[in-house]
């Protein structure tokens, strides 16, 4: 490439940049993404800051909205994986070995926060062999527990059962919420475990968005197998408020672990998060 190519390309290039800073284009481009948002072309997409959980369900795009519906509990990928079990990723290798301490500990009741149709169950299943005594319990919304109880009743187990009441983890020896806490609102788990005359000795938080600086809640947009297109806000705490909550309830943190995803927020620099956090709590006696 010439020098004089070369000069007008990094011309094109120093406009472009200077442009998108330019209030009428830089009005644009929110107005061309928030329109394909809206219109479904982006799975796992973001949109918006709110103030709180409320405030961004109110604003959810026409649709559907959250994830108790048929769209959402379709279970057709886990019953054609071989042996309807993935592989285990190496990011859940943390999860694994402080199951495994609990089990030490004589641990035998779990509570899998919002644990969708029992999947972990059976992935960690085969790492640990859960004994005939140890009772998994999934929480998660109606449609998609009937969902798991169907996929369940191919391989019937004791062991594995669904609720709709998350206040069934009250006694519960441990409670993991894997990738569900962002799609609660921000001091849902605080409230519960305030609530509850006997919490969880062991408390496993894994694939959970957390800002350094500040709480915010976005819009999530999820194409589902179907291809239809679901709404749902997605709450992001502050990481010190959301441990120091834990901790004031009596929990020590123990260890914590980070998952190499990032969370962007279309014209929202302050909403980048650069990881997803793991983190792993014990009750103090």
């Amino acid at each position: 490439m010439s020098a004089s190519a070369t000069w007008k390309q990094s011309l094109r290039l120093t406009a472009r940049k200077a442009s998108a800073h330019w209030p009428g284009i830089a009005q644009l481009r929110r107005r061309l993404y928030e329109a394909r948002f809206r219109a479904g072309k982006y799975h796992c997409g973001y949109s918006g800051r709110f103030a709180g959980f409320e405030a961004a369900e109110r604003a959810l795009p026409t649709g559907l909205a959250g994830f108790d519906h048929d769209a959402m509990a379709d279970i057709g990928h886990y019953t054609t994986m071989a042996g309807g079990i993935e592989p285990m990723p190496a990011t859940e290798y943390p999860v694994l070995f402080w199951l495994r301490a609990a089990l030490d500990e004589r641990a035998r009741t779990l509570l899998d926060l919002g644990g969708y149709v029992g999947h972990a169950f059976r992935q960690y299943d085969r790492y640990l062999a859960f004994p005939d005594a140890f009772r998994w319990t999934v929480f998660d919304l109606p449609h998609i527990t009937r969902a798991g109880a169907a996929l369940a009743a191919g391989q019937p187990t004791p062991r594995l059962r669904f609720t709709n009441s998350v206040d069934d983890g009250c006694g519960m020896d441990i409670l993991l919420a894997a990738g569900s806490l962002q799609y609660l609102p921000e001091n849902h788990l605080h409230e519960r475990l305030k609530a509850w005359p006997k919490r969880p000795r062991h408390l496993i938080i894994q694939r959970t968005p957390l800002h350094m600086r500040h709480s915010f809640v976005t819009i999530q947009s999820v194409i589902t197998r179907t291809g239809e297109v679901s709404f749902c806000p997605y709450s992001v705490p502050a990481r010190a408020s959301f441990i120091d909550g834990l901790l004031a309830l009596g929990y020590e943190l123990v260890d914590s672990w980070e998952k190499l995803r990032s969370l962007d927020v279309p014209f929202h620099p302050e909403c980048h998060v650069e990881t997803y956090s793991g983190l792993y709590f014990r009750l103090g006696s």
